[in-house]
């Protein structure tokens, strides 16, 4: 059994101690059947088990203690943790030092405003990482006051254009033929895949071919691997019916297999040349230069569409239907429905535009009406004096 050692003593006896790093040993009963021995030895240990660590003094044993010991870091995605990780090296640098007493409501205000300067997502990411830090301190009753319900987040600015444009039927259609007519028919999959179900750019490198099946869509997304599984969207079916799905031997891909190999057939929807999976920057990069191309030919109207655009489309799309934050979030593979919502903002701005474009040809039926029906009115008058 852990932690019980058997001593021997000068009379040849065998007895029984309790041995564990930071408690004094202690001997144990004799003649205890095992399962009563394991139950005494783990009531002596809980007994005798190390106090709570005091609650954190400064801001940099708060940092630490975060990042060593929080569960909430431990289940973060590894590339959250190394961006939040910058932002603990950045706060030990700049902040370390201070007392955790010091971060009232007042003092947070300025740290916002400071980092405001940076722009509205990096101020929000900040507070948000100093929140998760300061959280066991206000539980702990170190810090008395919670700041961040007063302080609130940095609002996005109104002149700020949207960071991925939405992708129309016709943009949709003009890349998808360009990438097939460059001989790209992984790229124009990629295209139609993320138009129709809303894939990051990391899950479309990486969705098998199995993921459709039986008039379904299935795949794990995201940072969490998300499973989603949703119906497979008839336009999508349409485009992947239309585009071959293996890369066609061309020269180029000639000089990547050897001779008398067959051609490698990748297990992923989506595919290079090559005929092999794509990386995640390969990708981005492929489309950029399409998209690029096609808008120094004129065919585009921007050279700024890009894979997250498929995505933020294809949320905008589902929130003018009228789905719900949880209804979207399925769709869209998000851990919450909370993270919907981020969709909302573009999808009420386009509703409340059109529902201000047709009130306007209301109006404007309205008055013609009125004119036709006082022509009519003055003629029927005129005809009356006749």
């Amino acid at each position: 059994m852990k932690h019980v050692k058997q001593v021997r003593g000068a009379d040849g006896s065998t007895y029984l101690y309790l041995r564990r790093k930071g408690v004094p040993p202690i001997r144990l009963p004799d003649g205890l059947a095992p399962a009563a021995l394991r139950a005494h030895v783990e009531a002596l240990l809980a007994q005798r088990a190390p106090p709570p660590a005091p609650p954190a003094a400064s801001l940099g044993a708060a940092l630490r203690a975060y990042e060593l010991e929080s569960p909430d870091f431990r289940g973060l995605a590894a590339s959250t943790q190394y961006e939040y990780r910058l932002m603990l090296k950045e706060f030990e640098e700049d902040l370390g030092r201070l007392p955790v007493s010091t971060f009232t409501p007042a003092y947070v205000d300025r740290l916002k405003t400071l980092w405001a300067r940076r722009g509205h997502r990096a101020a929000n990411l900040r507070l948000q990482v100093l929140k998760n830090v300061l959280k066991p301190c206000l539980i702990a009753g170190t810090l008395r006051t919670d700041p961040f319900p007063l302080v609130g987040q940095v609002r996005r600015p109104r002149a700020l254009r949207e960071p991925h444009r939405i992708w129309s039927d016709d943009v949709l259609a003009t890349v998808i033929e360009a990438a097939l007519a460059a001989n790209r028919p992984g790229l124009a999959r990629a295209v139609a895949i993320g138009r129709y179900t809303g894939a990051r750019r990391g899950d479309l490198v990486r969705i098998p071919r199995t993921a459709r099946r039986d008039g379904r869509f299935r795949f794990h997304s995201g940072k969490r691997g998300v499973h989603v599984d949703i119906p497979e969207d008839p336009a999508l079916a349409r485009w992947l019916e239309a585009i071959p799905d293996a890369a066609p031997v061309s020269a180029r891909r000639r000089r990547r297999i050897a001779a008398g190999e067959a051609p490698v057939v990748t297990t992923t929807l989506v595919f290079n040349v090559a005929g092999l999976a794509y990386t995640e920057d390969g990708l981005g990069q492929e489309l950029a230069k399409l998209v690029g191309a096609l808008h120094a030919q004129g065919l585009l109207d921007s050279d700024r569409y890009d894979l997250h655009g498929l995505r933020h489309t294809r949320g905008v799309e589902l929130a003018l239907a009228g789905c719900s934050d949880a209804e979207g979030a399925a769709m869209m593979g998000h851990q919450s429905a909370h993270s919907f919502t981020q969709y909302r903002r573009q999808a009420d701005r386009t509703r409340l535009s059109d529902a201000a474009a047709r009130r306007v040809a209301m109006a404007r039926e309205m008055a013609f009406q009125e004119v036709e029906n006082g022509k009519v009115e003055k003629s029927d008058k005129n005809h009356s004096v006749n």
